[in-house]
C-alpha cells in the first residue's frame, strides 16, 4: 500500500509542474452573418455564399504531410440566429473519381466524405463534428484528441449536389443541437477534413502536423465572429411503442424438440431531455425501450480466459458516454440489462465536465469481468448511480474525479432451500468505486496519464440450517455482512514528435478490486509495459510508409510472482494502390493453474481497398496456443490457428454486402489431434431505397454451437429519434440430429422525436 501515495503524489506534481507549451500560431477565419434565407439544397446560388470568404488550401495528413492533395476543397460558413451552416466545394475528376454509396447513417467513414468539427467551448480538446458524403448521407459524433466517436447523434440537415467536376454539399446545424456558452467570446474551434478515396488521400484545414503532438484540435482554427448567438436548446420529448410476437423451442428428453412457446409483448415508453442551462442537459426516461435494432455481432466462446465484451448501442446510455471514459474501464453499461426507468446529467459548468446517471435496472447482466470476488452468475434488482467531473487546468490538461455505485436490493435473490441441506447465498450488496484521475501535458511532446482507484464492496450472506434437524429447524437463519476493500492505479507517460513515439506504462490491480458498474479482464496485477516506434516515408513507387514497433510487458500478481510476459516486434506496411500489411512475431510467457508455459506466435493482416466495389481484409495469426483447462492435468500447450477473411462489395451505389469468416483451430500438434475448430460466418447485405428508408438481411452461423441467427430490418429513419422498424430475428439449433427451428420473433418499432 505504500505505492499508493506515490501515486497520489505524481497526479499531484503532475498537474502543478504543468507548464503550457508554446502557444501555436492557428489561422482565423470568420463567419459571416446570412442577410437573407438560406435554402439547404446542395446548391449554393445565395448571395451570402458569395460574401463568405472561401476556405482553402487544404494540405495532406499523414503520409505525405504538407503536401497539396490531387483535388481542391473550398469551404464557407454562414450563420443567422438559429442556425450555423457550411458550403463545401469539393472537386473531384476523371472517371470513376467519386466513391461513395448511398447507406445508413453513420456508416460512410471509409468512402469519400468530408467533415466540420466545432469546438465550440475552445477547449482543444472535443468538438461536435457533422460530415457528408457525395450522395448525402450523414455521419455526426464527437472527435475526441485525434478519434471520433460516432455514437452521439444530432438533427440537422445537408443536402448534396453532384456534377462532372465533382460534388457541391450544403450543411445546416441548428444551434440547439450545439451546446456552447451563450456569453462566451465567439470564437470557436474549426477542423475540416476531407477524404479522396480513389487516390487514398485525407486532407484538412488547417494541415495537421503530427510533430506538434497533442489533440488534432489544438491545431484547429478559430473560428471568429459569432459573439450573441444563442444555443436556446430545446425540450425533446420521444415517445415510443414497441409491440413483439415471439415463439420459442428448445430440446426436451433425448433431444426431441419441445413445443412452440409463444408470447406476445407490447410496450410504452417515453424518453425526454430538457436544458437547464445552455451548456447542461437534463435526460429521464420511462420505461426505455432498450431493444437493439442492430444484432451484435458472433463472437468465438470457446476456450477464453476472459469474459467476452460488447459494443454499447443504446441511445439513453450513449449521450455523454465520453465523459465517463478513463483509463481504467470503470463504467460499462452494459452491465444495465433490463432497465426501468433512470435519468441523466450532461453538460459543462464554466472549466468543468459534468456526467451523471441513476438507473433502476431488474437485473440479469453478467458478473464476468466485475473483478475480484464472485463473478459469476448474473445481477439481480437494483440501481446503478455514477457521476464524474473533469476540470480543465490548461489546454490538452485536466483532473477529473468518478464515483461508480451498485446496490443491489435486499432480498432480490433471496429462496429457502426445501431440502434438508444447509445452503447459503448472498441476499443485497453494494459496491462503490472512487476514482480520480489526471491528463497533463507536460510540454509539446510529453504527456502523462494517470489514474487512482478505490473500490469497497459489501455483501449480506445468508445461512440456512439443516431444516431436517428438527433441534436447529426453529433456529431460521444467520445474516452476516462481509467488506473488502481494494485499489488500482496506473500512470502512462507518451512522447511523440511525428517520426518517433514511446509510451511508458504501469498498472496494479489489487486482488480485491471489483467494480460492477465496470469491465475488468482481470485483477491481482502488477504490470508494466514499453512501447516505441518510429516511422520511414520513402514515398517511392512501392512503399509509402514503414513503422517497425517493439512492445512489450511483464506482469507479476501482488506477492511479486512472475504471471506472464510478452514481447513482439511488429511492422506497419503502407503501400501503393491502397494496400496496408501489419506483420508480427509474439514471444509469450503465460501462467495458468500453476505451471508456466512459453508461445510463440505470428500474425500476419492485410487490407486492401484499391477496387471501387471491393473492400478485402485478410488475417492469419498461428502458433503456439494454450488449452484452459479446469486443472494442471486438464491444461497443456498445443497448436493455435485464427484465420480472418472480411470482404465489402458495392456493386452498385445503393447495395453494400459484407461477408465475414473468422476460423478458429485447437490441436495438440501442428493439425493433429484437433479439439476444436470452429467458425463463425456472417453475411450482412443491406439495399439502401433512399437516404432514410433501407431494407438489411444479416444471416450468422456459430459452428461450434451449431448455432443460425437470421435477422431481418426494414427501418425508415427521419431523423435521429423518429424511426420506424420492422423487423424478424429467427433462431434455429441442431436437435435430434439436425437444424430446426428454435425461434421466431417479429417486431415493430415507431418513436417520434418532438422537440420545442
Amino acid at each position: 500500500m505504500r505505492r499508493v501515495p506515490r501515486i497520489l503524489l505524481a497526479l499531484g506534481l503532475a498537474a502543478a509542474c504543468a507548464t503550457p507549451a508554446q502557444a501555436l500560431e492557428r489561422p482565423r477565419v470568420a463567419a459571416v452573418r446570412a442577410t437573407g434565407a438560406i435554402r439547404v439544397d446542395g446548391v449554393l446560388d445565395e448571395a451570402d455564399w458569395a460574401r463568405a470568404a472561401p476556405i482553402t488550401g487544404f494540405r495532406l495528413i499523414e503520409d505525405r504531410e504538407g503536401e497539396a492533395p490531387s483535388e481542391s476543397t473550398e469551404v464557407r460558413v454562414l450563420f443567422d440566429d438559429t442556425h450555423i451552416y457550411f458550403g463545401c466545394r469539393c472537386w473531384n475528376r476523371g472517371p470513376g473519381a467519386i466513391r461513395a454509396s448511398l447507406a445508413p447513417r453513420d456508416q460512410i467513414l471509409e468512402l469519400d466524405q468530408i467533415g466540420v468539427a466545432l469546438d465550440t467551448y475552445r477547449d482543444r480538446r472535443r468538438g461536435f463534428t457533422f460530415g457528408v458524403n457525395p450522395y448525402g448521407v450523414q455521419y455526426d459524433g464527437i472527435f475526441i484528441g485525434g478519434e471520433l466517436d460516432t455514437q452521439w447523434d444530432g438533427v440537422w440537415d445537408a443536402e448534396v449536389t453532384r456534377d462532372s467536376a465533382g460534388w457541391t454539399a450544403e450543411l445546416a446545424i441548428p444551434l440547439s443541437t450545439l451546446r456552447f456558452p451563450e456569453q462566451g467570446p465567439g470564437v470557436w474551434g474549426l477542423w475540416i477534413r476531407r477524404q479522396i478515396q480513389k487516390n487514398d488521400e485525407a486532407c484538412s484545414w488547417p494541415l495537421y502536423r503530427k510533430a506538434e503532438g497533442g489533440d488534432v484540435l489544438l491545431q484547429a482554427a478559430d473560428l471568429t465572429g459569432l459573439e450573441g448567438l444563442r444555443g436556446s436548446g430545446l425540450f425533446d420529448l420521444q415517445p415510443f411503442t414497441a409491440s413483439t410476437w415471439s415463439a420459442q423451442r428448445g430440446a426436451g428428453g433425448e433431444g426431441v424438440a419441445t413445443d412452440w412457446q409463444r408470447k406476445r409483448l407490447t410496450s410504452v415508453g417515453l424518453d425526454a431531455r430538457a436544458p437547464l442551462s445552455s451548456t447542461l442537459t437534463l435526460n429521464a426516461t420511462l420505461n426505455p425501450d432498450f431493444s437493439q435494432i442492430e444484432a451484435d455481432a458472433l463472437q468465438i466462446d470457446v476456450n477464453r480466459r476472459y469474459p467476452l465484451q460488447f459494443e454499447e448501442k443504446r441511445p439513453f446510455f450513449l449521450e455523454g458516454a465520453d465523459i465517463f471514459n478513463t483509463a481504467f474501464d470503470l463504467v460499462y453499461t452494459r452491465r444495465i440489462t433490463d432497465p426501468a426507468y433512470g435519468a441523466k446529467l450532461t453538460g459543462r459548468l464554466g472549466h468543468v465536465r459534468l456526467g451523471g446517471h441513476v438507473v433502476r435496472d431488474d437485473g440479469g447482466g453478467s458478473l464476468e469481468g466485475v473483478g475480484g470476488g464472485p463473478s459469476e452468475g448474473v445481477s439481480t434488482k437494483g440501481w446503478f448511480q455514477v457521476g464524474r467531473a473533469s476540470w480543465e487546468i490548461s489546454e490538452n490538461s485536466n483532473v477529473g474525479a468518478l464515483v461508480a455505485l451498485h446496490q443491489s436490493d435486499r432480498g432480490a435473490g433471496f429462496t429457502v432451500p426445501l431440502g434438508g441441506e444447509g445452503a447459503s447465498e448472498a441476499d443485497g450488496g453494494s459496491n462503490a468505486v472512487f476514482a480520480v484521475d489526471a491528463d497533463v501535458r507536460l510540454s509539446r511532446r510529453w504527456f502523462f496519464h494517470g489514474q487512482l482507484a478505490h473500490s469497497q464492496s459489501q455483501a449480506d450472506t445468508v445461512s440456512f440450517p439443516d431444516l431436517a434437524d428438527s433441534a436447529r429447524a426453529g433456529l431460521g437463519w444467520d445474516r452476516r455482512r462481509s467488506t473488502s476493500r481494494d485499489v488500482a492505479y496506473g500512470g502512462e507517460l507518451d512522447y511523440s514528435d511525428g517520426v518517433r513515439e514511446l509510451q511508458l506504462f504501469h498498472q496494479y490491480l489489487g486482488p480485491d478490486f471489483r467494480a460492477e458498474t465496470g469491465f475488468l479482464n482481470r485483477v491481482d496485477l502488477r504490470r508494466t509495459r514499453v512501447n516505441s516506434s518510429f516511422i520511414v516515408r520513402p514515398q517511392n513507387a512501392v512503399v509509402r510508409s514503414i513503422q517497425p514497433f517493439l512492445d512489450g510487458y511483464v506482469m507479476h500478481d501482488r506477492t511479486g510472482r512472475l504471471q506472464e510476459w510478452w514481447v513482439s516486434p511488429m511492422i506497419d506496411w503502407k503501400f501503393q494502390k491502397q494496400t496496408y500489411v501489419y506483420s508480427a512475431v509474439e514471444r509469450i510467457m503465460e501462467r495458468w493453474q500453476s505451471r508456466d508455459y512459453r508461445k510463440t506466435v505470428g500474425s500476419l493482416w492485410m487490407e486492401n481497398t484499391t477496387w471501387r466495389a471491393l473492400d478485402l481484409e485478410l488475417g492469419v495469426t498461428v502458433g503456439d496456443g494454450l488449452f484452459y483447462g479446469e486443472s494442471d492435468a486438464e491444461s497443456f500447450r498445443g497448436w493455435s490457428e485464427e484465420y480472418e477473411i472480411e470482404a465489402t462489395m458495392r456493386p452498385s451505389p445503393r447495395l453494400t454486402a459484407g461477408f465475414s469468416a473468422n476460423r478458429n483451430r485447437f490441436s495438440r500438434d501442428h493439425g493433429r489431434g484437433v479439439l476444436y475448430d470452429v467458425w463463425v460466418l456472417g453475411a450482412k447485405t443491406t439495399w439502401q431505397f433512399t437516404r432514410r428508408l433501407y431494407m438489411r438481411v444479416y444471416p450468422q452461423y456459430d459452428t461450434e454451437a451449431r448455432h443460425l441467427d437470421a435477422d431481418a430490418l426494414l427501418g425508415y429513419v427521419l431523423h435521429p429519434g423518429s424511426v420506424i422498424y420492422l423487423g424478424y430475428n429467427g433462431d434455429a439449433d441442431r436437435i435430434a440430429g439436425r437444424h430446426r427451428a428454435t425461434g421466431h420473433t417479429v417486431f415493430f418499432k415507431v418513436s417520434y422525436l418532438f422537440q420545442k
